[in-house]
């Protein structure tokens, strides 16, 4: 698996100056969770999914999460079952007999309803689900993710494998100001007990909007939401710090472009130009990822976190004058200063988001090659 493994290598050689590396579900952990990039998020219900996701008709996605949980109806949920299990039975044969290679699928995720819903799933999945890469954990709190990790720990042992948890935290003990600092204290005990098992830390921004009536317009960021902007800034705050190794992927936008176009140059008010200014704001506030709800916003979302050739620099020149000199160094665009102390946690996470998503050519924007992979 690569980002943007559908742009062929002479067109990666005309933007990057280091390309996108080679990653798998065996990546170290923390690099693995910041690959995940845009998720696209699918109905469990949606009928031949796992066409739509092999067979190079999502070139650049590199990973999907299949609901069970909102987006299935009650009514539907064992149709909805059946159907995840057929797909990724089907999905086993054609690897076993040679149709299908593994390096063509992307990172697979289940979004389940509650625990005893995930020992369902696991087993009807029986063998198959070595081609689940983690559990999806929604309205994830203090009372409910022990049992969770515990259930998933049990899971690894029974099939020796290596399942990953993706918590979401969306529910009203975490948005409602009087109860979240003591629920995020007690969350943050429980995952660092079970750290290794959690590859992302995910946020419903729809549910918590919903617990407030409300819905943020499509030409309007989530940080312009200052309820929600509240939240995920003490979210950041509790789990985003250096000395953990938490990886925080940002909220989801609900609205796509209908049409198939590209606005993003001449309309500012355009859906995509909107989603690409909240990718912007989630990179600059310590997010990575994104769950989409479209493929339009696959290209849009990991765009955003290619590093330009200044940025690659800068981390370098820091990382391996650390041993050296714990001083200020002078980037070599001479129009800052490069602090080895305070930078060089930033420095080294700016180089392994090279190492995921590439390093662009000097004077090449990630908005330039947007464009161009926008026109293939």
């Amino acid at each position: 698996m690569r980002q943007f493994r559908g742009v062929s290598e002479k067109e990666i050689r005309q933007f990057f100056h280091i390309p996108p590396s080679d990653f798998s579900s065996n990546m170290e952990r923390k690099k693995l969770g910041m690959a995940m990039g845009a998720a696209l998020y699918l109905p469990g219900s949606m009928p031949n999914f796992t066409y739509k996701l092999s067979n190079n008709n999502l070139k650049n996605l590199t990973s999907a999460i299949i609901c069970l949980e909102d987006a299935v109806s009650d009514s539907e949920l064992l149709d909805a079952e059946l159907n995840v299990v057929s797909e990724l039975k089907s999905m086993e044969q054609k690897v076993q007999n040679g149709s299908l290679d593994t390096h063509e699928i992307p990172l697979l995720f289940i979004r389940v309803r509650t625990v005893q819903h995930l020992d369902k799933i696991a087993s009807l999945l029986g063998s198959t689900i070595r081609f689940i890469t983690g559990i999806v954990l929604p309205k994830c709190t203090a009372s409910n993710a022990t049992n969770f990790f515990l259930c998933l720990q049990s899971l690894n042992n029974q099939h020796s494998i290596h399942l990953y948890a993706l918590p979401i935290l969306e529910t009203k003990e975490i948005i409602y100001t009087e109860t979240r600092e003591q629920e995020l204290s007690n969350l943050y005990t429980v995952f660092k007990q079970f750290e290794e098992l959690i590859l992302t830390i995910r946020v419903g921004a729809t549910d918590f909007t919903s617990l407030f009536s409300l819905r943020r317009p499509g030409n309007r960021t989530i940080y312009e939401l200052l309820l929600i902007t509240n939240c995920l800034t003490d979210i950041l705050n509790k789990f985003n710090r250096k000395e953990d190794n938490f990886v925080v992927s940002g909220p989801v936008y609900e609205y796509f472009e209908s049409q198939d176009s590209f606005r993003l140059f001449n309309d500012p008010n355009s859906i995509e130009s909107i989603l690409w200014a909240e990718v912007q704001q989630d990179l600059l506030n310590g997010f990575y990822g994104k769950t989409c709800i479209h493929p339009s916003q696959v290209n849009i979302v990991n765009s955003g976190y290619i590093v330009p050739k200044e940025l690659f620099e800068d981390a370098c020149l820091i990382v391996e004058n650390e041993s050296r000199t714990n001083g200020v160094l002078r980037s070599s665009a001479r129009n800052k200063m490069n602090e080895v102390k305070p930078h060089y946690s930033w420095a080294k996470k700016i180089i392994a988001q090279a190492e995921i998503y590439g390093v662009l050519k000097e004077h090449v924007t990630s908005l330039d090659f947007l464009q161009y992979i926008k026109n293939l």
